[in-house]
């Protein structure tokens, strides 16, 4: 009799647990069915008293707008089932300093996703306090996540905690460690500490990351404690991690004096894959160790990735990567401005035992070297790295080019389809016409079709050529892929792909697709000007020329009766009789550029000559 009345209990209890929720019986057909926050509720009490829910499954059936205050179960207590969010959201208010019973890594939506477990198409709103998005500690698979929480306290409430617990704070858009699969997430919430991840903390073992993207800034709390961060993870923590199609497309900002260490735009450490990935983010801080991709690299391996963003640190800088012992940059792209503290190299700062740079391409400026800034072992691999000169001064490795290896190429040898321009870079570039080749995979990334859009500037060889810091003639612009083109200052003017100087000084060339955009600065320091309609006397003289104030014109015994000034674009700025044969005049009035001065006689123009009004 009593082992039928502990069974009816024993049956009783389980049923109290399973058969809440909104309905449903756990399986994939007829999955539990979430509603409302106390739904949520009642499956963290139930985890906490021990059930893992294996197997078992629960959709999502609509948003909770209450805000949830506290995770899902606990680290200790994790949850090994499949939670469908079916494209819905849930609210979060998750605030660390209301709660002594959790840490950082686990205070989130769900602590710990065991083996089994799957967490799909859900969205979070709301807000949280030095915490993480979505997980913990993540052992299964998790897909088509959006972190959409806001950020609704100020940098002094941040810093204040990290004083109040004495030591650092860590932070990440979608899980604080991987063990297992995150694919197609997107973080949109700001992620403030000191230790940061866009997506993830920590990437470990032999698992993935894959084609996710971090939208939002990274804000680091320097004025205490060193930092370190990704764009997408802090750590590829394994030689069989791998990170893959991703995109970081938001910027680091310091908040503090201290020096930070590993930074990256995609990794901050890597000891594992990365391939197929771009960072559009701007870097700029006290930061040594600091990569467009990868702020520092060990045995590790970066192919076919792209760097948009501009990169400054205090020292060892690279667009790509820094390289110790073993590793392999390969396929890989730099369109950024790299500067800061030296070593610095637009693709590897930094090269030591049995590294490898290959097949990469620089088009971006460098305070440094445009490939690679220097090499402190004697076994290392440089081969097929090439740069446009045209865009950027420096040489391929410190202060030299080395054939083959690190080399600088005009802009035309560098784009379109040739078989020569195939041959240097191989078959891990994607080629098209009026474009520099883009890494395979990225062909139809939106940035790498804008940064492949090129500037043709003039050149007669390959030793006499216009570069971005001399430019005096008119040249044309790459137009394929529905770009367009603009400047800001008025130096210039388009016409489709030709472009014609106005007048002197520093231009902003602006392409664009969709939102997104490239800037290319060029210094302007002559213009052509167009051949004189009638020159019937060619002993006038005009001088000074330049200029800043009085200008002489001598007749020379030829007759003129009125003088025109007009501006490149032909826009009349002075019209004056001429009375004398040697006539000054006082042109301190215009402003700085480039004129075009006529004479006249009866109508018709006898001479046409170039005038510089300097400041």
């Amino acid at each position: 009799m009593k082992k039928h009345i502990i069974l009816i209990v024993l049956i009783a209890v389980t049923t109290s647990v399973f058969a809440q929720f909104g309905g449903g019986s756990g399986t994939s057909v007829y999955p539990y069915q979430i509603y409302t926050k106390s739904h949520l509720e009642e499956l963290s009490d139930s985890l906490l008293s021990g059930n893992s829910f294996a197997d078992v499954h629960f959709n999502l059936m609509s948003d909770i707008s209450d805000s949830l205050r506290t995770p899902i179960g606990k680290s200790d207590f994790p949850f090994n089932g499949n939670f469908h969010g079916q494209g819905h959201n849930i609210v979060l208010g998750l605030d660390l300093r209301d709660s002594t019973q959790y840490s950082s890594s686990e205070y989130c939506l769900f602590p710990k996703l065991d083996t089994s477990s799957y967490l799909d198409s859900l969205s979070i709103i709301g807000y949280i306090f030095a915490g993480t998005g979505f997980v913990g500690h993540n052992y299964g698979e998790i897909s088509n996540l959006i972190n959409n929480l806001s950020v609704t306290f100020s940098q002094d409430e941040i810093s204040q905690y990290i004083v109040s617990i004495g030591s650092e704070i860590h932070g990440a858009g979608i899980c604080f460690i991987n063990h297992g699969i995150i694919e197609n997430c997107i973080n949109n919430c700001e992620i403030h500490g000191n230790i940061i991840g866009g997506i993830c903390i920590s990437n470990e073992s032999e698992v993935s990351i894959s084609n996710c993207e971090n939208n939002a800034n990274l804000l680091f709390y320097n004025d205490i404690y060193s930092c370190s961060g990704g764009g997408i993870v802090n750590i590829n923590n394994n030689n069989l991690g791998i990170i893959n199609d991703c995109k970081n497309n938001g910027d680091f900002i310091f908040k503090g004096n201290e020096f930070s260490y590993n930074m990256g735009g995609v990794v901050g450490l890597n000891f594992g894959i990365i391939k197929n990935c771009t960072n559009k983010g701007n870097i700029s801080g006290k930061v040594s160790f600091l990569g467009g991709i990868c702020g520092f690299s060990q045995g590790g391996e970066i192919t076919n990735c792209a760097n948009f963003g501009s990169i400054n640190g205090q020292e060892y800088v690279a667009g790509i990567g820094l390289l110790i012992n073993q590793n392999i940059i390969k396929n890989c792209l730099n369109s950024g401005t790299i500067s800061g503290g030296n070593p610095i190299g637009a693709i590897a700062g930094f090269m030591a035992n049995q590294d490898t740079v290959s097949n990469c391409l620089n088009i971006g400026r460098t305070d440094g070297s445009a490939i690679v800034d220097s090499v402190n072992h004697p076994t290392f691999y440089l081969s097929s790295n090439y740069y446009d000169k045209q865009m950027c001064l420096s040489k391929g490795i410190a202060d030299a080019d080395i054939s083959g290896s690190a080399e600088g190429k005009l802009t035309t040898q560098l784009t379109g389809i040739s078989p020569e321009l195939q041959a240097i870079f191989g078959d891990g570039w994607s080629y098209a016409e009026g474009r520099y080749p883009i890494p395979l995979g990225l062909e139809n990334d939106s940035m790498a079709l804008v940064v492949a859009t090129p500037v043709y500037l003039h050149f007669e060889s390959e030793s006499e050529y216009n570069h971005v810091d001399s430019v005096s003639k008119n040249f044309t612009v790459g137009v394929e892929n529905n770009v367009n083109w603009e400047e800001t200052n008025g130096h210039v003017s388009f016409n489709d792909e030709n472009v014609t100087l106005l007048t002197l000084g520093i231009e902003n060339l602006i392409v664009s697709l969709g939102d997104y955009t490239k800037k290319v600065n060029i210094s302007i320091l002559d213009t052509e000007v167009l051949t004189p309609q009638i020159t019937i006397e060619k002993d006038i003289s005009v001088y000074p020329n330049p200029t800043n104030e009085n200008l002489t014109i001598n007749l020379n015994k030829n007759n003129a009766d009125r003088l025109e000034i007009v501006d490149i674009t032909g826009k009349l700025i002075l019209n004056t009789n001429i009375t004398k044969e040697n006539q000054t005049l006082n042109i301190s009035h215009l402003n700085q550029g480039i004129y075009i001065l006529r004479l006249i006689e009866n109508g018709n123009i006898i001479f046409t000559g170039k005038i510089i009004k300097e400041e």
